[in-house]
């Protein structure tokens, strides 16, 4: 490709962080530049595409194309996914590998967006051995096409930035790495930038390229995502290696955010191993992402998801001591349950189911803090118990509404604490 020149670029996987990032770069350097997805983006000039598409179906996508960049990619599947075929193997190597014999026939040049740790020979996860498929069939390709594998890659729109701004607005950080461990790490402006260069410098020969900033540990990214978000300075906390691992022994498919089993396993193979390609070897992710200020808005919701654990914190915790009250306070709870009648072993025994139920809700609720389908689930049954409590103390004792300590007015409140996590649940 001759160097500068402008060029019409198809950007599959636009709807994600990094293909939505790459065409606005791309596009503010003159390029021009389509992007394609499954589920339309707003502002964009967008064209829809899935996976499961054919040969001919993309030839006719790729007329007058230049080049294509596949930045699409999932980084966590479960059985729906795989049973709708929209799983690791069809996202990241049966799908990539049609579009890619579409791309040689039409004698168009590819640069695969790959990860980290995929470069190697044998994988340490699903995740990266579906990406390697793909990048071998392309490196096979007659043309001279380009895979890159960034490391974790920072930038307001990045879940895994979102998770650890997060992280790094706590009081007490919590290090699930040592605090010498380096993380291999990108910006999205380092990236761009790369690739920018990259295309207006084309490359004779097929290349992969393994793209990572200068080394930085995760007690240097969070105490600069501090500074990122104008936070002053945090503590942290070491959490041993070997709880983490039993954690995950235990709970395998446990996931807080980018928080799983398999990101925990791909930064431990990579702590240790990071050599910076010469680019940015003078500059770390986090200190190019310092360049500029988190905005406004970002800052705002990443306090607004505090809050939002907080608030799910705190609703398990009234429904757990509110349990735990009426068991200990057994006399009072039999004085409460006969005031509807209710007397004897009978009382003792709704008593006792209800009280458990309550601790069960509770506890429930906070194993929703890393399983959201288990979470909606929990504040739909805790909303629809609330409203049968409030219905009968309603009925059979209404002079509770006037209550000194306002035991239905209280659940009112909590139902809207309830009502509000749902809303925000959606909003993620």
């Amino acid at each position: 490709m001759s160097q500068n020149k402008y060029m019409n670029i198809l950007i599959v996987g636009v709807s994600g962080f990094i293909g939505q990032s790459l065409y606005h770069a791309l596009s503010q350097s003159g390029h021009s530049v389509i992007g394609c997805s499954r589920h339309e983006v707003a502002d964009i000039n967008w064209k829809k595409f899935d996976f499961k598409q054919n040969q001919d179906k993309w030839q006719q996508q790729l007329q007058d194309i230049d080049l294509v960049i596949n930045a699409a990619g999932i980084f966590q599947q479960s059985s729906q996914l795989i049973a709708s075929g929209e799983g690791f193997s069809q996202v990241h190597e049966l799908g990539p590998k049609i579009l890619f014999d579409a791309c040689r026939n039409c004698n168009i040049k590819v640069i695969q967006i790959s990860a980290i740790g995929a470069e190697q020979d044998n994988p340490v996860t699903d995740f990266l051995q579906s990406k390697r498929n793909a990048d071998q069939c392309l490196l096979k390709n007659d043309l001279p096409n380009v895979v890159l594998y960034p490391g974790i890659v920072l930038g307001e729109q990045g879940r895994s930035t979102q998770q650890l701004s997060l992280l790094a607005s706590l009081h007490c950080i919590p290090l699930v790495f040592g605090r010498q461990k380096n993380l291999p790490l990108i910006s999205i402006y380092q990236l761009s930038e790369f690739i920018i260069e990259l295309i207006n410098n084309w490359p004779e020969t097929s290349l992969a390229r393994v793209l990572i900033a200068k080394p930085e540990t995760m007690e240097n990214l969070l105490t600069d995502l501090r500074h990122w978000m104008n936070l002053g300075k945090g503590c942290f906390l070491v959490v041993p290696k070997q709880l983490t691992r039993l954690v995950f022994y235990f709970f395998p498919k446990l996931s807080i955010g980018a928080f799983n089993k398999q990101s925990i396993i791909m930064l431990d193979n990579y702590s240790n191993k990071i050599i910076p390609i010469s680019n940015f070897s003078q500059e770390s992710a986090s200190e190019s992402l310092l360049k500029n200020s988190a905005t406004k808005h970002f800052k705002k919701d990443i306090q607004i998801k505090k809050l939002f654990y907080i608030n799910l914190f705190v609703l398990g915790l009234i429904w757990i001591v509110s349990g735990l009250s009426s068991m200990i306070n057994i006399e009072q709870s039999r004085e409460l349950i006969s005031l509807i009648g209710i007397n004897g072993n009978l009382g003792d025994v709704i008593i006792s189911i209800a009280a458990s139920g309550d601790i069960l809700l509770g506890l429930f609720l906070w194993a929703g803090l890393w399983y959201p389908r288990l979470r909606k689930l929990i504040i739909y049954t805790q909303i629809g118990v609330m409203i049968i409590y409030s219905i009968i103390l309603s009925i059979m004792i209404p002079i509770f509404w006037l209550h000194p300590f306002a035991p239905i007015v209280k659940n009112l409140a909590i139902l809207i604490l309830a009502m509000y996590l749902l809303v925000e649940e959606k909003i993620k």
